[in-house]
């Protein structure tokens, strides 16, 4: 498994992370809109908000996303850990242990670039995105 570094922005998604991609001698890899996606509707305020988007950096990959226009961001919702597997019966057993006593966001679900995927916030406060690897999906 894998440990990827979330973020969340309010609508400065794109902006932030190409700052850490020049500053950090990285290189963006991945840049999905929310008009992009086939599986949510999406107001027209946010349409071209990003979705998803990743920096490859020499030690770590650090992704993003923008909220909806409804959404505030404050401090202590702007980020999520998130662990990509590349067995998807272990992915599914760490998202059930972790679903105890949790606030489950998304259930574990198949999607359109992955064979599974669940978002929770751990009983210990914490944001977790569980997923299986999306490596090899291109829009």
């Amino acid at each position: 498994m894998k440990l990827k570094v979330h973020l969340i922005f309010p609508g400065t998604c794109e902006e932030a992370l190409n700052f850490y991609s020049q500053t950090l001698n990285g290189k963006v890899s991945f840049l999905f809109r929310k008009e992009q996606d086939p599986d949510q509707q999406f107001a027209p305020e946010d349409q071209h908000k990003i979705s998803h988007m990743i920096v490859e950096l020499p030690n770590f990959e650090l992704a993003g996303e923008d909220a909806n226009h409804d959404e505030k961001v404050v401090v202590g919702n702007n980020n999520k850990l998130v662990l990509v597997f590349e067995n998807l019966d272990e992915c599914r057993r760490v998202f059930d242990a972790f679903s105890e006593d949790a606030v489950i966001t998304m259930p574990f679900q198949k999607t359109f670039f992955c064979d599974g995927l669940g978002e929770l916030t751990d009983k210990y406060g914490i944001s977790w995105l569980i997923m299986m690897t999306d490596e090899g999906y291109n829009p």
